[in-house]
């Protein structure tokens, strides 16, 4: 099969996005816009902020939340709304209130690093012996963040995330990075990468069991005959860098509530416990307007659809490091 002029011009020029421990390809025009990541709690990182301005604004809109709190969030000796030093310089730990329960802490470390601030959360009960090893983690991980831009690929062990880069720790970690991939030149064509290093094989991460009762459960449903109308472009086992996975290639028909689709998936449930093997999810969407599948028209052929996401996935590998 040859390959669409009009994908072949927009791979012409390429740069490479570290993500998580893997490196991908992306046309130049790509926006990449990371996703949620969690390392091993929740981080995220603000270019050119000021850690002090931001605690302020933390503990002003916490004095919203304070009448609500209960059980121990709630007596005179509350954590709630208390700062106190990091092991670094630069760094604070502020007590807040947990969004999903409110007799739960919700502890935030916050750490300069440059102009820029990394933010890490965790939940923990109100006991002081659950809040302090929580502390004490959350200081463990302060001094590995350090700032980098999108081109910098660093060269030592690590996780890439948004801005920045987190050495590797002294101990296994749980890890989840996310990517997102828009094609300037095909705006409805959405891709997403997620990499999550799970300690066990999780049976119902597996993609092939899911197309299957997916389609077992569209008959039983009486949509059969829409079924026999999904175009599958390629389905069966593949490799990805040192992945083993399932994928599944379809164009979707129409149906009462959106237009035709391109609906991509590849799976590998990697690892269990290694960090360069991780639980592998991979999709691609054509059609995609203001976040909604079928929106509108695919703006590409089947043949360039497959072109785009064999380009790209086939790009992803391990960051070589030291």
């Amino acid at each position: 099969m040859s390959e669409s002029p009009r994908i072949r011009k927009i791979f012409q020029q390429t740069r490479t996005v570290c993500v998580g421990r893997f490196l991908v390809d992306v046309p130049t025009e790509a926006q990449v816009v990371y996703g949620p990541a969690e390392v091993p709690y929740s981080v995220m990182s603000y270019r050119e902020s000021n850690m002090e301005k931001m605690i302020v604004k933390k503990l002003s809109e916490l004095e919203k939340d304070k009448p609500y709190v209960y059980g121990a969030l709630a007596k005179s000796d509350s954590m709630v709304g208390k700062v106190e030093d990091g092991i670094l310089p630069e760094q604070k730990i502020v007590f807040g209130i947990s969004p999903s329960s409110f007799a739960f802490y919700n502890i935030s470390s916050y750490t300069q690093v440059g102009d820029d601030v990394f933010v890490q959360d965790a939940e923990a009960m109100s006991s002081p012996q659950q809040y302090r090893q929580i502390v004490h983690e959350l200081n463990s991980m302060s001094p590995l963040f350090s700032s980098r831009s999108e081109e910098h690929v660093p060269s030592e062990a690590g996780v890439c995330i948004e801005n920045g880069f987190i050495r590797d720790a002294d101990r296994p970690m749980y890890e989840k990075v996310s990517l997102g991939v828009k094609l300037f030149s095909f705006p409805d064509i959405h891709l997403s990468i997620l990499a999550t290093n799970k300690d066990i094989l999780v049976a119902s991460d597996a993609l092939e069991p899911r197309v299957k009762q997916g389609e077992q459960l569209l008959k039983s449903q009486g949509h059969g005959a829409w079924y026999s109308l999904v175009k599958k472009l390629r389905e069966g086992q593949r490799s990805i860098g040192g992945w083993q996975g399932f994928e599944f290639l379809a164009r979707m028909p129409s149906q009462e509530l959106a237009g035709e689709s391109h609906e991509f998936a590849f799976l590998s449930q990697g690892e269990p416990g290694n960090p360069y093997l991780p639980v592998l999810d991979i999709e691609l969407q054509s059609g995609v307007h203001d976040n909604k599948i079928g929106t509108i028209r695919p703006s590409v052929t089947d043949e360039e659809a497959v072109m785009i996401w064999d380009r790209i996935t086939s790009s992803i590998r391990v960051r070589p490091h030291r």
